[in-house]
């Protein structure tokens, strides 16, 4: 249950993660997910245009001259690095959408390029979040059978203990007076039949012997 929740909170941060979009070329849309952020490409790098600024519909948002910035309305939202160009806006909000404007001008104060882009904020819903966790549970469960299986196939690997099979034979001893010769005196034999372990051995019999 604990992974699961896990999973969930972390699919969570994924969908209000960081989004990128080139926005190098006139008309480009780029997209950012409400809440989240994203980041912009707005030029290779500042430092080697005069001056230039970023318009949010018809308010200036960012201004500069080459790797100095002049103007961050909203520091706390906005942020440009210079050296590479892009424009970052954190905690995106339904406002944060719409028409974007790069104006760039020369040393003599002409503009010399300007460039639009479309933000788009979409919300996001409960239907991919549901996918995700139902993904991770699967990974999860394609997991946990792989784990039992190499269990069992460890188990089944090990030596098993050899059964020793343990049989008793009696050999029937007897003694036998040769012919022509008397017995001096009458002597009782006694004869004791004594266990003999075997182990994964054919029976072995012990046959009469008599003295020639």
């Amino acid at each position: 249950m604990q992974a699961v929740i896990g999973l969930f909170l972390m699919l969570l941060r994924f969908s209000h993660g960081v989004e990128t979009c080139d926005g190098r070329q006139d008309g480009a849309q780029c997209y950012g997910t409400l809440g989240g952020t994203v980041v912009l490409q707005l030029m290779d790098s500042a430092s080697e245009i005069f001056r230039y600024q970023l318009l949010k519909n018809t308010t200036i948002i960012l201004s500069g001259t080459k790797n100095q910035i002049v103007s961050n309305l909203t520091e706390n939202k906005f942020s440009f690095t210079p050296s590479d160009g892009t424009f970052r806006i954190n905690n995106l909000s339904w406002t944060d959408g719409g028409e974007y404007t790069l104006e760039i001008f020369d040393s003599n104060g002409k503009r010399s390029e300007q460039r639009t882009l479309h933000l788009i904020i979409r919300e996001i819903g409960i239907l991919p979040i549901i996918a995700g966790v139902l993904s991770a549970l699967v990974i999860l469960l394609a997991v946990g059978v792989a784990v039992v299986f190499a269990h069992k196939k460890q188990e089944n690997n090990k030596p098993k203990e050899e059964e020793v099979e343990q049989e008793l034979t009696y050999a029937d001893v007897r003694v036998v007076q040769p012919p022509g010769r008397q017995m001096q005196q009458r002597e009782e034999v006694e004869v004791e039949y004594g266990q003999v372990k075997i182990s994964k051995q054919p029976r072995q019999t012990v046959e009469p012997t008599g003295d020639k």
